[in-house]
């Protein structure tokens, strides 16, 4: 999927989820070590006290181990399994075996540190655990402003430069169309030179739609928000798509819910994003049609409003070629086009409209075959 929010930052380092206290790995470190332990334990003469002194230490290993693998709930489970097994071993409840012949209050103290242990190493590994993590987030946190940051900066520099060239375009740009208007009626409609003349309109008329384009990226108007229903503005889309879909040979259908959905916005700017991506539709179908019959679209636009919690979804689907791997992170990026007469403004407006919503536009193969989503809080 392509955002225009920008790519992810990714944290490096980030932790995994320990695996649970049943797994494979605790099994390794903590319950098989206990049976050994266990199993030494037990077999082990009465004879040998110094052996059951050290032995009876040894679990304070496992528990440690499995407290600081698996928390406060590891710490503890494998504290009381301890406790449990050793019961027996430390008061003579299991005939036929040998017993620890410590004395009896060194036993119960041992088993009560066993479960200190394993709840105070847990608590100080979950601390460390959620102070790593509210470590991590910051970062990422960091890592996100410092990118859009970044992009702000270029895309602020990137304005500037592009504002200077349009305005500079547009001053010759109304003189020719004035001296236009003059000459116009000088030519002859039966003329030769008529046809060329009338393509020399034509272009003027391109170039001044150009500039106009330009400058509405550069310098974007502020956005004057109002509550609105935003089928209101699907239906002003799809009612602005009407003529240029009929001239494509485009089928354009509308889908909206019953009930309105209430949202702050700019009616004329959120207007201008479905046009934009309905523009990018049309030509993506035709360029489809272009590349022959035998994976030509039919021809399909498809506008719908939805509800997805506490947002307002603007869909719009086509049925053009499907996204390119290569082209999805650059999709929303200024000056970026897959098609050799497009700008590549169109998307990087409808991105910046979107932001200026607190919303993002995303796009993904899907649907009926490209689909493009603003995502905006509802009121």
């Amino acid at each position: 999927m392509a955002s225009a929010a920008g790519p992810e930052a990714q944290v490096p380092g980030d932790m995994p989820d320990e695996p649970g206290v049943l797994s494979a790995r605790a099994a390794a470190r903590v319950w098989l070590p206990i049976a050994a332990i266990t199993a030494l334990h037990y077999g082990t003469s009465m004879e040998h006290d110094w052996a059951h002194d050290v032995l009876r230490r040894m679990y304070y290993l496992p528990i440690v181990l499995a407290a600081f693998g698996h928390g406060l709930r590891g710490g503890l489970a494998a504290a009381a399994v301890t406790s449990l097994v050793y019961l027996p071993h430390a008061f003579h409840l299991s005939p036929g075996h040998h017993h620890d012949p410590g004395g009896g209050l060194d036993k119960a103290l041992e088993i009560l540190l066993y479960n200190l242990v394993g709840a105070t190493a847990g608590l100080l590994a979950d601390r460390e655990r959620a102070r790593r993590r509210e470590l991590q987030r910051a970062l990422l946190a960091q890592q996100r402003l410092t990118h859009e940051l970044v992009r702000t900066s270029r895309l602020s520099a990137l304005g500037e430069v592009v504002a200077g060239l349009a305005h500079e375009i547009k001053n010759p740009l109304h003189a020719l169309a004035g001296t236009a208007e003059v000459v116009d009626p000088l030519i002859p409609r039966e003329a030769e030179e008529r046809r060329m003349w009338e393509l020399h309109v034509a272009e003027l008329g391109r170039l001044s739609r150009l500039a106009e384009r330009f400058l509405s990226f550069a310098r974007p108007s502020p956005s004057e928000l109002a509550d609105l229903d935003l089928r209101r503005v699907a239906e002003q889309v799809s009612e602005l798509c009407a003529v240029e879909a009929r001239h494509r040979e485009i089928a354009v259908t509308l889908d909206l819910p019953d009930a309105p959905v209430p949202i702050r916005g700019d009616r004329d700017q959120l207007t201008s994003l479905g046009l934009h991506i309905a523009v990018n539709a049309f030509r993506a179908i035709a360029r489809a049609r272009e590349a022959g019959p035998a994976g030509a679209p039919r021809g399909r636009l498809a506008i719908a409003v939805r509800v997805d919690g506490p947002h307002a979804l603007f869909v719009l689907e086509n049925d053009g070629p499907p996204l390119a791997d290569a082209e999805r992170p650059h999709l929303f990026t200024p000056f970026y086009s897959g098609d050799a007469q497009g700008t590549g403004l169109g998307l990087a407006i409808a991105a910046r409209i979107a932001e200026q919503h607190a919303g993002g536009v995303e796009a993904d193969n899907a649907g009926l075959g490209v689909r493009f989503t603003l995502r905006v809080p509802l009121a």
